[in-house]
Formats: structure tokens, sequence, C-alpha cells
């Protein structure tokens, strides 16, 4: 579902709204992105984890769908051909047996588009391993689309020997996506290390160069990760969430990702250094099990020139009354006042009760073109029959209006599970171009 603002009003539009729809069942809308490869040429990007696809014998492999923009008459979304193949096979013993396993891989779990350039990711990909006897290890692959998508590469960067839980064997490679401004990829690989976590980085252009489908082992020249830490950072969630900004006014942007397990489950988000990959500062939670940095944006709010990070906590509970706490959620702004100094958080509270306020945050540009930039906070159960919530909240020299501008609830209702309206969130991008930026979807599975 896609809204554009109306002019006059500085709000997103109720009845002016775009609906696609994929297969059932397929949980298409669990990712989206707006693609927008040249001037006036845009469409937007939908992830199905679980859709069906031509792949020979594979079942719910997961797909991406490329649903034309504006849509007109009966134009249709279509499945992006990332990758048509069976299962690579090698020969063991004289019989030939998988080497991978696209079955349930979540391939669409993610997606993200910088300019020309797709990536989609399958964080539940399975590949054998190189044991003599075989193992099915949660490595999580991704796939890179240029050209029009008409050149695709494979890129899964924890497909490796170093195998099995306390190495890289259940990373979980593209739970996470995002793109540094010069259009390299960083990626969020939560189940590295005993599931520590991890964040790796990689240029297009290495993913893309002599790529092979043969090569099944391969590791890129300038390739960079996090590595293993102590024992006591197991079971952290290092690179749930990822994105990008600048915090050290040097001009060349850093990472920051959220670990929502870490600091004995209080959570908490870190900024690293993209050159070298060492943390050089954390925000950390204040409630222990809130999920702190399962989300986590980045925007100058307040028209300053400097990058602020916003961080969801969607399941805070607010503890008014110790006997009756209520899971609300809520989401942490930090401003930047100048290099690696920040302002204490604003903090927004959500008000329904398992709404999960603060499972999504996007930015949306200056919605209301007052000079300051505005967001969209899903809270995917809350509304009539957990129909799910996007609250649109103003900026303005201090942060954000504490009240939103604009409540926009979820219209059909599921038959089996919440429909999770708010769930995925993007904006930011003027796809219809008429000089409003604040363009946002909100999908649904």
């Amino acid at each position: 579902m896609l809204w554009s603002p109306a002019s006059q009003a500085f709000n997103l539009d109720v009845d002016k709204l775009t609906v696609y729809s994929g297969p059932e069942g397929s949980y298409f809308g669990y990712a989206v992105d707006l693609h927008i490869p040249a001037a006036r040429t845009a469409s937007v990007l939908v992830g199905a984890p679980k859709a069906n696809t031509s792949q020979p014998d594979i079942v719910e492999g997961g797909a991406v769908y490329h649903c034309p923009w504006p849509a007109q008459g009966s134009a249709q979304c279509r499945q992006i051909p990332f990758d048509s193949t069976n299962n690579r096979k090698i020969r063991v013993n004289g019989t030939k047996e998988p080497i991978e396993f696209k079955s349930n891989q979540w391939f669409g779990a993610t997606v993200k588009a910088h300019k020309g350039k797709v990536v989609a990711c399958a964080p539940l990909y399975h590949w054998r391993t190189l044991k003599p006897t075989p193992e099915k290890d949660p490595v999580g692959t991704c796939y890179v689309a240029i050209q029009n998508f008409s050149a695709y590469a494979e890129y899964s960067p924890c497909r490796n020997s170093n195998a099995d839980p306390e190495g890289q064997g259940y990373c979980q490679a593209g739970f996470s996506l995002d793109f540094y401004k010069n259009g390299d990829l960083i990626v969020g690989g939560p189940g590295s290390f005993y599931w520590q976590g991890q964040v790796i980085t990689a240029s297009i252009a290495d993913i893309i160069a002599n790529y092979s489908f043969k090569d099944i082992l391969r590791k890129l020249a300038h390739e960079k990760q996090t590595e293993v830490a102590p024992a006591s950072y197991d079971d952290s969630y290092l690179g749930y969430s990822v994105a990008a900004g600048e915090f050290t006014g040097d001009s060349q942007q850093e990472l920051v990702a959220g670990v929502p397990r870490g600091a004995q489950n209080f959570g908490y988000v870190s900024i690293i250094n993209s050159t070298d990959m060492t943390f050089i500062q954390n925000f950390t939670g204040e409630q222990m099990a809130s999920y702190f940095g399962y989300t986590v944006a980045v925007s100058d709010i307040n028209n300053d020139g400097m990058d602020d990070i916003l961080i969801g906590a969607p399941l805070f509970m607010e503890r008014e009354f110790e006997s009756n706490p209520r899971e609300v959620g809520q989401v942490y702004l930090y401003l930047q006042e100048s290099e690696l100094v920040f302002r204490d958080p604003q903090v927004l509270t959500g008000t329904e009760i398992f709404g999960r306020f603060g499972s999504a945050v996007a930015h949306l540009g200056d919605l209301n073109q007052d000079g300051y930039n505005d967001v969209a906070i899903g809270a995917p159960f809350a509304g009539k029959d957990q129909r799910g919530n996007v609250l649109i909240y103003n900026g303005n020299k201090n942060g954000l209006n504490v009240k939103a501008s604009q409540i926009l609830q979820g219209v059909w209702a599921s038959q089996a599970v919440p429909s999770g309206f708010g769930f995925t969130l993007r904006g930011d991008s003027d796809i219809d171009k008429n000089d409003y930026p604040g363009k946002v979807c909100f999908l649904f599975p």
C-alpha cells in the first residue's frame, strides 16, 4: 500500500492510495523499497518470503515483486527472476546430493534499492557445509540485480569453512540490509558466533566482478566484517537491524547496528567505524527484554546538518503499576549536537497494549514543508481488531512533536493472523515527482 501527501494539508492523503496484492499466504509486503534508477522512472519492490516461484523442486523459496508506478489499469506486480535454478549438487560416493537448500529460505525477507542496484536476501538459506558428515547450516544468502534486472550475482558472505554455531554457520546473512550513500552494501548476520551476531560490508562492484554461479565458496578482497567477541557477548544478535549515517565529522558514513539482546538483554545500538569495523559508541536500552535496537533509522530531524538516530523498542512495558505492566513499545530519538555527542533521548511511547509501537521507523523527509524532517512509526498490532496503525510525527528544532499529526489505520482484517499494517515502512522518496518528499509505503504480510 502506498500513500502520497495531500499538497494542501501536508498530510498523507487517505483517499489517494495505491494497493498492490500478491499471492495468498506468500507474506507479500514483508519487505518493501522504492526503486528509482533514473529521473522520472520509479517502481515499488515488494518482498514475499513464502512465495513459490518457477525454481524446480523448490517449495516456498520466496520472491521479490516489481510493481509499476504509477499503477495504471490492470498492471500487475511481476516476480523478478533473481534465481531460477534448483539446488546445486555435488557427487558424494557416486551419488549426487544437494549442497544447498533453497526451500523455505525466506528470499525477499529483506530488499533494498540504491539507484540502479537492487539487493534482496534469504536469511534462512541453508548449505551442506564441507564436513564429511553433511549438515545444514542457515548461513543466509543475497542476490544483487543491476542493469535494469538484466544481470544478477549471488553474495553469501557466511558460506565458508567457518561452520557451526561457534563460527558463521548460523549467520543468517541478510537478516537486515542497507546501503551506504556511496552504494556499498551493509549486511546484518545476527546468528554468527553463537548468536553474538556480526555486520558485513562489501561493494557491489566487488560482488559483480568475475562472478560465477559455480563459485559456491567466494571471498571478496575488500569485504569487511566485525569479528568474534568474548563469550559474554553470546546471544546478543548484533546486526538484527542496520542503517548508515555520519557521526564523526569526516564526511565518511559510519554504520549503525541494533543489538537487541545485548547488555544483559537490555539491548543496545552501536555506531561502528566503516573503515576498520571497530565499535565507536553505544546507546543502551532502559528496560530488560524491551528489544531496544529491534529497528534503527537515521535522519536529520532538526535540520542542523547532523544525522540523528531513531531506535525502536517495541516490547517496552509501561510500569505505572508494577502488578499490571503494559507492553506498549517505545521509540528513542538521539539528536546529534556535535561529533559523537548526542542529547539525552526524546522518548515516544505507544498507547495501545501489544500494539508493538516501534516495530518499524521510516524517515519521511519534510512532509509538511516546515523545514524539519518527519518520521513514520509502525504499530502493526494496534488499532481495531489488531489491524495495525502507522503514526506520523512532525519534526521541529528540538526533535519530534510529541503528538502524532496523523494516524493511518489498517483497513483489512485478516482471517488467520493480525494483518500487520505498519510492519514495513519506507519513505523519503518523491516517487511521483511533485516536490513532496514524504511518500511512504505501509505494507503487511
